[in-house]
């Protein structure tokens, strides 16, 4: 007996923007000759699993089975003691300390400290790894000075530490604001009041892979499982790449053992061959693509197994803004104007998905609506002839990449390039790209795709920092890639991230 579950997805108009819902089926774990394992479908592999240099969901599911931050998030998103049972801010919340359980251990039953917290900071800011979340510890003092300490601002950036002043990384290491005053007591000092902050010690950044595994296996320690000993509810004992990722559980997780005795991630680009699995009870929970939703709604069996769900999550046309015609605002206008974002919900996704015109989720703290930039053919045509191009026949070549492992995928992004051709005239070049391969080049300021189906937000932890400083700060690495900076909009969200007091951040 099967349940099936599927999500609500929306799709946004702020520079094209959409969001969309991610659909999944479940059933019950099934009892096999490895004990009780829950058997996950997933699309696509991940580019890498590093804590301190992951920022896509598929490496952090890996990484948060495998792996426990201080604190985490309950059932109902609120932050609650995890490796660490409390904490507390000094008088002006500047000072963040961190007291952990006492007996911690690794899932091999080594010891578990303040040190290697205290590590995981330091190897996030450390400018020789350079991972995808490291800005969001630049409230912690010292990691933005230790981040640039190799970087020469006359030579540029990727000088080698040789070319540089050898002196300013050791120093910049040593005054990092992360200091263990005993095996069970972190503090971290702060530059600024970040009321945040102990949320953040809950994402993988936190997570304290061991420094001597890491040293012993490389660049590429993480693809060794004997070197990814790690404090989470299960343990990884297998990574194939593009095949599988396997987990027992942890027999030393200071929460008890799991009810489960592993869970398998199963990597399948192919859609179709994915429902064949799991119609013969090889996947416990498939991520449905949208075409397939009128096949499973015709099927009382599957129908009684999707059950739909809304996600924190907002997904859009993503715009390389260092790129023509993209450098042009009336072209970014004309980009969103000219996509109807509800046919492409209710028919190209068969109601996956919900059009809005809001960058946060209605009913998340920071949620704003917005009117602009929706459906308007004729406005689209206007902004085009506004623009600096003025009209379809002066715009460059403009190439939509997609992630093609789904041959589905193809079918959207050949809708949406037939948008523009008919309301506008624009010819859109299509460019079917791998999904590993894609997720490497949206992380590169210097790769990122000139248009891309899609770029996306989901939520992290319920804080819109999460959805603004995070993502559109003009030192966010995600910002960075697509080429966004805007100064004003720093300036307020930098005094609403400092405030303590809640109505005041949410009217920031």
């Amino acid at each position: 007996m099967s349940t099936l579950s599927s999500g609500k997805a929306r799709i946004i108009g702020l520079l094209a923007l959409l969001a969309l819902l991610v659909p999944m089926f479940s059933t019950p774990v099934h009892s096999q000759d490895n004990g009780k394992v829950l058997r996950i479908h997933q699309i696509a592999y991940p580019d890498i699993a590093d804590p301190q240099k992951s920022s896509f969901t598929s490496e952090i599911e890996i990484l948060s089975l495998n792996y426990e931050g201080l604190t985490k998030l309950d059932e109902n998103l609120n932050t609650v003691p995890a490796a660490a049972e409390s904490w507390e801010f000094n008088e002006d919340g500047t000072v963040l300390t961190f007291h952990l359980r006492a007996g911690l251990k690794y899932s091999d039953g080594s010891p578990l400290t303040a040190e290697n917290f205290r590590y995981a900071v330091e190897r996030t800011c450390d400018p020789n790894t350079a991972g995808q979340y490291q800005a969001i510890l630049f409230e912690i003092k010292g990691c933005a000075d230790f981040a640039g300490s190799l970087t020469a601002p006359e030579v540029g950036e990727g000088t080698p530490a040789a070319e540089v002043d050898p002196a300013a990384y050791e120093t910049t290491k040593a005054a990092l604001g992360a200091k263990v005053i005993d095996d069970n007591t972190l503090e971290l000092t702060l530059t600024n009041p970040a009321p945040y902050y102990p949320t953040i010690a809950s994402l993988w950044v936190f997570y304290p892979a061991k420094k001597e595994l890491i040293e012993q296996g490389g660049e590429d320690w993480w693809k060794d499982p004997t070197k990814q000993i790690g404090n989470g509810v299960f343990q990884l004992t297998e990574l194939a790449e593009e095949q599988q990722a396997t987990f027992v559980a942890n027999e030393n997780y200071w929460g008890g053992r799991a009810k489960l005795d592993g869970v398998e991630i199963v990597y399948q680009g192919e859609s179709a061959v994915a429902l064949e699995a799991y119609r013969a009870g090889d996947l416990d929970i498939m991520q449905v693509d949208p075409q397939q939703i009128p096949e499973i709604q015709a099927d009382t069996e599957l129908a009684s197994q999707m059950v739909s769900y809304p996600t924190a999550s907002s997904y859009g046309l993503g715009f390389n803004l260092t790129l023509e015609p993209f450098t042009d605002l009336k072209v970014r206008q004309v980009a969103s104007t000219a996509f109807d974002r509800d046919t492409y919900c209710t028919v190209i996704r068969n109601g996956d998905c919900s059009p809005t015109l809001s960058w946060i989720p209605t009913g998340l703290p920071g949620s704003i609506e917005s009117d602009k930039y929706g459906f308007d053919p004729e406005a689209a045509k206007a902004a085009l002839a506004e623009s600096s191009y003025g009209g379809p026949d002066s715009l460059p070549e403009i190439k939509l990449y997609y992630n093609s492992d789904d041959a589905a995928n193809t079918a959207r992004a050949e809708w949406i390039a037939g948008q523009y051709r008919d309301i506008l005239g624009v010819t859109i070049t299509l460019e079917p790209t791998e999904g590993t391969a894609l997720s490497a080049l949206r992380k590169e300021s210097s790769t990122f795709p000139q248009l891309l189906l899609t770029n996306n937000w989901i939520q992290d932890y319920p804080d819109p920092q999460n959805w603004l400083s995070v993502y559109f700060k003009c030192d966010a690495v995600f910002a960075q890639r697509f080429g966004y900076c805007n100064p004003e909009f720093d300036k307020l969200v930098t005094e609403a991230d400092q405030s303590f007091d809640q109505a005041k951040r949410l009217e920031l």
